[in-house]
């Protein structure tokens, strides 16, 4: 365990993989008991609990190298375990109906969050290195999870109102601007190395583009402006197709790894389109939220962050034919979740769920040793 406290990146994706086996456990439990479900908790753990420990542990590894900065942090280990602890009072405080000690975790969770992030603010303001456009837009993002952990809050205060604030929030505001982000400079990046000839193209108006949808997204949807949701959510499905295909989804098939990527970011123009079908009155019910969260968000997370700790660890960049299969069920599996909603068979939700469960356990089971071990390569960290 003592391995868990030698780079941020260990601990991060150590706590986050344990918070994704608990919660996908717990909700799988809920949907066994279908008259005591939690639907307002399970829409806010799930994001805020699923997401942000990797988030963390990619921004504190790859970020100072973005930033060409020193990174010693003696605190990673408080901030790791505060968010963690906090997620699993809020979530067990539920169970036995103890609104006060629920409110206590997302208290602790958010002040873990609030610290991470302006430790991130200092090391921008530290670096010389004049692009800093990604680290910044990471920044925003970050203080977006702070809102969305702060609504989170209030709502468990008793404030109604500012569940559906965190929700949109936790999507549009802090959760879908970061992936954008690290898609937009990672996913050329990645495919330059791999595919050649290959020019990478990533102009930083189409991320500006993006963030900005972001936000119309998250104003909208607060707001409720069906309209600008609308139109909002279908430039941004139509910027996505042509995204997937300017950076090479077809031929990054030639290499499992490098199409785990494209292929989870093939979600998006789905995504979108249902996001905009939605806002227009048709109704598909949280197809398009289930599509982001799972589609996309899910898969990408498996692909990342195997990626990135095969990578840390000193193992080849290579995806066997069991993480590959666990890959594609999780596609299917999210396509069952889309479904069931767009279709209204609730059979499907513990179908799907039930897939999510033991395809997430095995990757956990792939992933914990990692982070338990000394690098395969003998370097340190």
């Amino acid at each position: 365990m003592k391995r868990l406290a030698t780079a941020p990146h260990r601990l991060y994706f150590f706590l986050g993989a344990l918070a994704v086996f608990i919660l996908f456990s717990w909700w799988w439990l809920q949907l066994q008991h279908a008259y005591a479900l939690t639907i307002p908790l399970h829409a806010l753990l799930m994001p805020l609990g699923v997401f942000p420990m990797f988030i963390l542990g990619f921004t504190f590894t790859a970020g100072p190298r973005w930033l060409s900065v020193e990174a010693e942090d003696d605190y990673f280990l408080l901030h790791g375990m505060t968010y963690f602890c906090g997620l699993l009072l809020a979530m067990l405080a539920a169970g036995i109906g103890w609104p006060a000690l629920r409110s206590s975790g997302f208290a602790l969770m958010l002040c873990a969050w609030s610290a991470v992030t302006w430790r991130w603010g200092i090391l921008i303001k530290r670096s010389k290195v004049s692009d800093k456009k990604h680290p910044q837009a990471l920044l925003l993002a970050m203080c977006g999870g702070a809102l969305a952990l702060l609504a989170t809050l209030l709502w468990s205060f008793g404030q109604s109102a500012a569940w559906a604030v965190a929700r949109h929030v936790s999507f549009y505001g802090f959760l879908l601007p970061v992936f954008l982000t690290v898609c937009h400079r990672m996913l050329p990046f990645f495919s330059s190395n791999v595919l050649k000839p290959y020019q990478a193209w990533r102009p930083y108006s189409l991320l500006g583009a993006w963030l900005s949808g972001c936000l119309l997204l998250a104003l909208a949807s607060c707001l409720e402006w069906p309209v600008a949701a609308a139109v909002t959510a279908a430039l941004l499905s139509l910027s996505f197709i042509y995204t997937s295909w300017r950076w090479g989804v077809l031929r990054s098939l030639e290499n499992r790894m490098l199409a785990m990527l494209h292929l989870s970011f093939a979600w998006l123009p789905l995504v979108f389109a249902l996001q905009a079908a939605n806002a227009l009155g048709i109704d598909t019910g949280s197809a398009a939220i289930h599509a982001l969260g799972l589609g996309f968000m899910g898969t990408m997370l498996v692909g990342f962050v195997s990626r990135v700790s095969f990578g840390h660890s000193g193992r080849p960049l290579q995806v066997s034919n069991n993480l590959w299969t666990l890959y594609l069920g999780l596609h299917f599996a999210a396509l069952l979740r889309v479904a069931a909603s767009v279709f209204s068979i609730p059979s499907l939700l513990t179908v799907s769920a039930t897939a999510w469960l033991i395809l997430l356990a095995c990757w956990v089971a792939m992933m914990l040793p990692i982070y338990l071990r000394a690098r395969a390569d003998g370097q340190p960290g």
